[in-house]
């Protein structure tokens, strides 16, 4: 099964209206924990949309001890042309470019799992080896406010816990993840951005030849998930349905997303050192509640996916992950049409 890469509104964008083409800008912060203390990095990212392109440019900086010293700071700056059906991403430092195509895919490659007790593809027909045995979501309004980046918010606290058991050793796993989402109220300026963000999705999507409802576009980000975990059908709808119920309690746009993992047990195992960090579990900006409820199930899939060995299982005081995701800055003024293109002098890389 092929990995697939969405952009981050890719979750909520079919929802039954129609949008002008809109110029938009909003740039962002991250701090990542690493899981079990390898792999922490921060950085910024720039995200610019304008009708169907779009250039986002992350700088991230690994702060480890071994890291941060051995692969020191990194820039991407990813083009996405729609009308061109392709994909730029940009060595700033070479000044090289390497061009992929936006090319359809067969639905057949949404089929199968993952095996969470080892993080291996299942073929069709072969059973996992985990069990999910308890599975809670709860969303609660704090009553907390407060001023970020000069948006006002207020806070709401959602807490997700999943018991595994695995099949073999009878062996559980707690899994807790616990989200504190500050949102602020949705202003002219970020529904203007909402709607571009969407716009430029729902034409991404149309690009590849995904024609997916909005319920199954939500269910898609826990559907590895629930597949791996041996849940039913009825298991799988009874759930997404107390998560929707759950998630009407969020009003507002989000503006900083703090997230703390932690498990007892056996538990996802941490990645390689030289893994890259968009591999490692991070959490896209949700731009909608519908974006932020698939955003979690996709957390939980691949949180879950590997197995921890006692050399990496993490510090029963200290969270397995942690990460903090903060908007600075949103922005629907005019964007110049030649940041959407390559820079003078960059040379192709084949």
């Amino acid at each position: 099964m092929k990995k697939m890469v969405f952009p981050a509104a890719m979750l909520g964008v079919l929802l039954g209206f129609s949008c002008a083409w809109a110029d938009a800008t909003v740039e962002s912060f991250i701090r990542f924990g690493g899981f079990g203390g390898n792999g922490a990095y921060e950085g910024t990212t720039v995200t610019r949309i304008q009708g169907d392109k779009q250039v986002e440019t992350s700088s991230i900086k690994f702060t480890g001890a071994v890291l941060s010293w051995a692969a020191g700071k990194s820039e991407t700056t990813t083009i996405t042309r729609i009308d061109k059906g392709v994909v730029w991403t940009l060595d700033t430092k070479k000044k090289t470019y390497v061009e992929s195509p936006l090319a359809g895919f067969d639905p057949d490659e949404l089929e199968g799992g993952q095996d969470m007790s080892t993080g291996e593809e299942l073929d069709d027909g072969e059973q996992p080896r985990v069990k999910m045995t308890r599975s809670e979501f709860q969303v609660q309004k704090t009553g907390a406010k407060q001023n970020i980046n000069g948006f006002a918010c207020e806070e709401y606290l959602m807490t997700w816990l999943v018991e595994l058991q695995d099949l073999d050793t009878k062996e559980k796993t707690t899994n807790t993840m616990k989200t504190s989402l500050w949102t602020t109220p949705e202003t002219s300026v970020i529904k203007k951005l909402q709607a571009d963000q969407k716009a430029f999705s729902k034409a991404y999507m149309k690009k590849l030849g995904i024609d997916i409802s909005p319920d199954e576009m939500q269910r898609f980000g826990m559907g590895a998930f629930a597949m791996a975990s041996g849940a039913s059908d009825e298991e799988l709808a009874k759930g997404f349905e107390k998560f929707k119920k759950e998630m009407t309690k969020v009003k507002g746009y989000p503006i900083r997303t703090m997230v703390d993992w932690s498990t007892e047990g056996g538990g996802p195992a941490a990645p390689e050192a030289g893994e890259k960090p968009e591999d490692s579990g991070g959490f896209s900006i949700p731009t909608s509640k519908d974006d932020l409820l698939g955003g979690l199930g996709s957390m939980v899939s691949k949180a879950v996916s590997k197995k921890v060995t006692n050399s990496t299982k993490p510090d029963a005081d200290e969270p397995f992950f942690s990460s903090t995701t903060e908007v600075k800055a949103i922005s629907t003024d005019t964007v110049s049409a030649g940041v959407f293109d390559i820079p003078s002098g960059y040379k192709r890389q084949q």
